[in-house]
């Protein structure tokens, strides 16, 4: 109770980096979320994208336990930036399955390969970061790597099946 000093200021900043981050991640996600309803002009193929990106971000924090890779100040950042990341690989594979008409025809496209490319070069260049002398630039290029991994693994198996559940509709022709 008569605790002061550096212990309670450690304390007192993680939960406001903790705040701070789960603040921006809802911000970004409510902010993404409009954006691609504004693109996609669907509530249901906005949802469609969004389930591999909330997916991928479970899964990741999953992953950060089981790989013993805690967050800290430096690499907590990711969360957020995951949303707006992430969110482009499904935009593309949603908005190929409209202009095909089938999401079998937009997955026999290039366009997944594209996504996967796309992918691989981000999580190599955040894999720069993983190298660097200073360990909460290396952790959070580590976490990066790992959570658009994550995108591309959720966005190639999980979008597929949901636009199954849900055919897509052809796109408006405005």
């Amino acid at each position: 109770p008569e605790a002061t000093d550096s212990p309670v200021e450690i304390l007192e900043a993680g939960r406001a980096v903790v705040n701070s981050v789960v603040t921006a991640a809802a911000i970004s996600l409510i902010v993404v979320s409009g954006m691609v309803f504004l693109i996609l002009r669907s509530a249901r193929d906005t949802v469609m994208v969004l389930i591999p990106l909330i997916l991928a971000g479970l899964y990741t924090v999953a992953a950060t336990v089981i790989l013993s890779m805690p967050f800290n100040f430096a690499n907590v950042i990711v969360l957020p930036l995951l949303i707006g990341l992430g969110v482009a690989s499904g935009i593309h594979l949603v908005s190929r399955a409209r202009a095909e008409n089938s999401a079998v025809a937009a997955f026999a496209s290039t366009t997944p390969r594209a996504v996967m490319f796309s992918a691989l070069t981000t999580i190599a260049s955040f894999g720069s970061l993983a190298i660097s002398g200073h360990r909460g630039t290396a952790s959070m290029g580590e976490l990066l790597m790992l959570s658009i991994g994550m995108t591309l693994v959720c966005t190639l198996m999980v979008l597929p099946a949901l636009m199954r559940l849900w055919p897509v509709r052809p796109q408006d022709a405005s």
